[in-house]
């Protein structure tokens, strides 16, 4: 899921998880952390569940609220608006995992600029499968030496060699 906050209309960050419960809150132990007095120190959470991203509110004392309504627990839908203290956070689901859109016009918008976050076990993911995949090109390269030509690169590629 994506969720960005805001504040006064103006985008503060970007957060992309991956991961079964997000904490949102004033202090740093949160996976959102909302510097305002206006914020609970565990103001409210997201856990996915069967039915979907489901928004609770702890008890917070200034309350969540869902396109302005205040909420107890509400299943998130696309662009839905969660407000705490003055900030807003949006939710998105299907826009950033969807497979709508050609590559070029998903490369068009994607913000070079922009931060994002990936769990833990996304990024030792990415890393194991770049280690398998520099393992492979060392491979291919040594046998193609051995077997000079197109034919023998192809024949050490496919491991017929």
């Amino acid at each position: 899921m994506k969720l960005v906050l805001k504040f006064a209309d103006q985008e503060i960050q970007e957060y992309i998880f991956d991961k079964p419960e997000i904490f949102i809150g004033r202090t740093s132990k949160n996976d959102i952390t909302i510097d305002n007095l206006a914020v609970s120190s565990q103001h409210a959470s997201i856990q996915n569940t069967k039915e979907g991203a489901v928004l609770l509110d702890n008890n917070s004392t200034n309350g969540t609220f869902v396109n302005d309504n205040k909420i107890t627990r509400h299943v998130l839908k696309e662009k839905d608006v969660i407000s705490i203290g003055k900030h807003q956070i949006e939710y998105y689901y299907d826009a950033l995992f969807s497979s709508s859109g050609s590559d070029e016009e998903q490369q068009e918008d994607f913000d070079e600029d922009a931060t994002i976050m990936i769990s833990a076990d996304f990024q030792k993911q990415i890393q194991q499968e770049g280690a398998v995949q520099k393992k492979a090109a060392k491979v291919v390269s040594k046998r193609s030496k051995k077997k000079k030509g197109l034919w023998g690169s192809i024949k050490a590629l496919l491991g017929l060699s």
